[in-house]
């Protein structure tokens, strides 16, 4: 039986981005493979041998925060402090194993593991640092690149990332296994819930509205997508869900739920008109299959990998920096009850290529099992 450690810190915090990556794979993972495979997971604290609990916002995101505020020597010289006791504690406790799997920023020091592989989402540091804070990017910067060489094998989260990988990385492509995401059909389904949606109306979720799932982070564009619906004849109030830490959510006619659990965003989604997700740029677009599988219409733009992943059951923006011709696609889409029902039943197709049991299933065969030697 082969032995996984894996970096979980990211399921220790907001369930956002990563930790929902390793929350999805790594659920499949032991659901279907746990007699080939013994997974051990890595707090910071110490590894424990069930899968974190994820929480919601809290001190650690709070702590973010204040580094982000701080003058970017000070807020380095305090993620780097951190870094260092992290590595102390991940190579004292780290008894040796087959695969050391890091999601992360990139990998520890493991010199106990047989070997590494790493997930890489996106190159956003590397190609858009001013989307990140200072602080964040120097931090990166410092190890990325020296550690890299250290990685046998490499996951990435679609076509569209491993290209960026091979351009501008220049890893070899035969080293890259392309593993999407995937949703939860259990959690993400067009079946109503009534126990979320009685919280959600307690909450003050609208009868009719439009959805934008994501961060304050600068790329999703969240101004854009205010800024197109205040132009357009579409007369809905934009319901907005996930961690703001990045700034507030303003605007007319707009309503923040801040972060939520699966199991009610999944609900928001169900209730929602459309989702709108005029990123600038994303590694895959988690947010385009979980709406698509909740029979949940979607517009979003052409960035990144989000046509990859959305394909013709998405509706499409060309330039979200068109706020007048973004305004235009959203009256084209919402106004019209056939395009709505079409896309719903598109995208309800189309989600059922994306579950976690097949990037696990490609994660084991491809970036594991052929390289646990």
């Amino acid at each position: 039986m082969k032995k996984i450690l894996v970096n979980a810190m990211p399921l220790t915090v907001v369930g956002t981005g990563v930790g929902r990556y390793l929350r999805g794979l790594y659920s499949a993972l032991e659901a279907e493979w746990s007699d080939s495979f013994e997974v051990s997971y890595f707090t910071g604290k110490g590894i424990v041998s069930t899968m974190p609990d994820p929480v919601g916002p809290g001190w650690k995101e709070r702590v973010g925060q204040l580094l982000w505020k701080m003058p970017t020597p000070i807020a380095f010289g305090a993620r780097m402090m951190q870094h260092a006791s992290l590595e102390r504690s991940f190579a004292r406790i780290n008894p040796g194993y087959d695969i050391y799997h890091e999601a992360g920023y990139f990998p520890f020091q493991a010199k106990r593991a047989k070997r590494t592989v790493m997930t890489i989402h996106d190159l956003s540091l590397l190609l858009h640092p001013s989307w990140h804070p200072r602080e964040r990017v120097r931090y990166w910067q410092h190890f990325f690149h020296d550690r890299v060489p250290s990685v046998g094998a490499f996951c990435a989260v679609s076509e569209f990332t491993k290209q960026e990988m091979v351009d501008h990385l220049y890893i070899d492509p035969a080293l890259i296994t392309v593993t999407h995401l995937g949703v939860d059909e259990t959690l993400f389904n067009d079946g109503d819930d009534l126990e979320a949606q009685a919280f959600l109306e307690k909450a003050g979720l609208p009868e009719d509205f439009l959805l934008f799932v994501g961060s304050g982070d600068p790329r999703k564009n969240l101004d854009k997508a205010i800024a197109a619906i205040g132009l357009s004849h579409v007369n809905l109030p934009l319901v907005v869900v996930g961690w703001t830490g990045w700034n507030s959510v303003q605007g007319t006619n707009v309503v923040g739920l801040g972060f939520l659990s699966d199991r009610v965003l999944a609900q928001v989604y169900r209730r929602a008109t459309m989702l709108v997700m005029p990123s600038e740029y994303e590694g895959f677009g988690l947010p385009v299959v979980e709406a698509m599988a909740c029979g949940c219409p979607v517009l979003a733009s052409r960035a990144g990998a989000l046509e990859e992943v959305g394909g013709q059951a998405v509706a499409s923006v060309d330039d979200t920096h068109d706020l007048r011709g973004f305004a235009d696609k959203i009256d084209e889409t919402v106004l019209s009850i056939e395009r709505l029902s079409e896309l719903a039943g598109k995208g309800k197709k189309r989600s059922v290529s994306f579950s976690w049991r097949r990037t696990a299933s490609l994660t084991m065969g491809k970036c594991i099992e052929e390289n646990a030697v």
